[in-house]
């Protein structure tokens, strides 16, 4: 494999026909820029520092008052500098902030992207406006804004939130099935269902737990018939395109393809490059170009879930911020860094990379889902020679034996997964089907 570093100065990134990356930018003072990142993020912190290594200081917001948070402050300064937000509002924390004169703001997970939008917009720093990032955050609110923009977009129904048997029989009658029901925030396909009929929505939303309806509440939206995607034919109807936005301009970077999916949405598997035809990565680029103007986006990384149906391709959803594990799936595939380059933008430097990002590999995340009838883990065996298979980087057990599980968790309720890179789909394909195979679960 080719290995293409872009880190340090100002270069472009062979193989992409236009790619601007300004070099490391200095302020008047000398110093480096200062960039403000939430800690708790889905990016682990000695990695972040690694990249920003010449780029860039980093200020992490970090909370005091939460015990799991309790021994690693030491951590953290080591690798920048630890402001305590415990307890402050946005605007409070912008307050503070002021004193260390910070040049730029990254989240990478969407818990911190309404209160940074807000903290950006009290000290002028290039972010999510607050709109754009309710609009990004809540899916009703999201699928309205997208209406707006002119895309196509699924039939919505709001679920009562008294969940009254006369609510709830109303929304019934009203909902074209069959349907899915969702959170209005959330990921991982948290608390996301099927839903077959009417009956089937009344019970399942009088029986969902309180945490699965906190926050903004539930919603039924139309369910999009799927089309079988991918050369190979292999492949999931469903990819996301992960996106840079620099002063107002989209790059594309990459296509994230998946595996099909564990019932009801679980993810078993994503990789990058899609395995796409180039019409089909035409038409998916165009969307998720239209879906990020339509809400308005001017800065930061998105990550664009898109579904290929019979009718084309239509938006699932919009997040504002680096897809999980793409960092690396790519890393591993073109030895180009999007941490790097969502650091130079969220630096308010004008990135411009017109991809795809080419690969000379598959890089790829493969997840073990327990059947949907597992109440616990009983038994794993055979990860020892998971590990030891031709490509196959990382190896982490999510579930022990013992532990509970919960399918209606979504994604993050995975038994094990596996991270690494293949020379090509087949290779994707070849550990998958000995992940699966090969590899003993028992469930209680």
């Amino acid at each position: 494999m080719v290995a293409r570093q872009v880190i340090l100065g100002a270069r472009s990134i062979p193989g992409c026909p236009r790619a601007t990356i300004p070099a490391t930018p200095v302020r008047p003072d000398g110093r480096l820029p200062l960039l403000v990142v939430p800690y708790g993020s889905r990016v682990p912190p000695l990695q972040l520092a690694e990249v920003a290594s010449g780029l860039c200081r980093i200020l992490w917001l970090f909370d005091e008052s939460l015990p799991e948070n309790a021994s690693l402050k030491p951590l953290l300064t080591r690798v920048g500098t630890v402001v305590n937000v415990a307890g402050l509002s946005p605007e409070e924390t912008a307050s503070v902030l002021r004193e260390h004169s910070p040049d730029g703001v990254v989240a990478y997970g969407d818990k911190d992207i309404e209160a940074l939008s807000r903290v950006a917009f009290e000290l002028g720093l290039h972010y999510h406006t607050p709109q754009v990032a309710r609009n990004l955050l809540d899916k009703l609110s999201q699928r309205e804004a997208l209406r707006n923009g002119g895309l196509a977009s699924p039939l919505c129904w709001t679920v009562p939130t008294d969940r009254s048997p006369a609510g709830l029989a109303a929304l019934a009658e009203a909902v074209d099935f069959p349907a899915v029901l969702k959170p209005r925030t959330g990921t991982g396909s948290r608390y996301a269902m099927l839903v077959a009929d009417a009956d089937a929505l009344v019970s399942q939303v009088a029986n969902l737990p309180p945490q699965a309806v906190g926050g903004k509440g539930m919603f039924v939206e139309q369910y999009l018939p799927g089309l079988t995607t991918g050369r190979s034919g292999r492949f999931a109807d469903f990819v996301s395109v992960e996106s840079l936005v620099a002063h107002g301009g989209i790059s594309h970077l990459a296509v994230n393809g998946r595996l099909p999916f564990a019932e009801p949405f679980r993810e078993t598997g994503t990789f990058i490059p899609a395995d796409l035809s180039p019409a089909q990565q035409a038409a998916v680029f165009e969307l998720a170009g239209e879906a990020l103007r339509a809400l308005g986006v001017e800065t930061g990384f998105c990550h664009t879930e898109i579904k290929l149906t019979p009718d084309g391709p239509r938006v699932i959803e919009v997040n504002g911020r680096l897809g999980g594990g793409v960092h690396e799936m790519l890393l591993r595939a073109s030895s180009v860094s999007l941490l790097e380059l969502s650091i130079r933008a969220a630096l308010g430097k004008p990135v411009v990379v017109e991809g795809p990002i080419p690969c000379d590999a598959v890089g790829w995340r493969l997840m073990r889902q327990p059947p949907t009838s597992a109440r616990r883990i009983a038994k794993v065996e055979g990860l020892g020679r998971l590990a030891k298979l031709a490509g196959v980087d990382t190896v982490f057990l999510n579930r022990a034996p013992g532990d509970a599980i919960d399918w209606r968790e979504g994604t993050g309720d995975f038994v094990f997964d596996a991270t690494g890179v293949s020379a090509d789909h087949e290779g994707l394909l070849e550990v998958n089907r000995f992940l699966h195979e090969e590899i003993s679960v028992e469930y209680d």
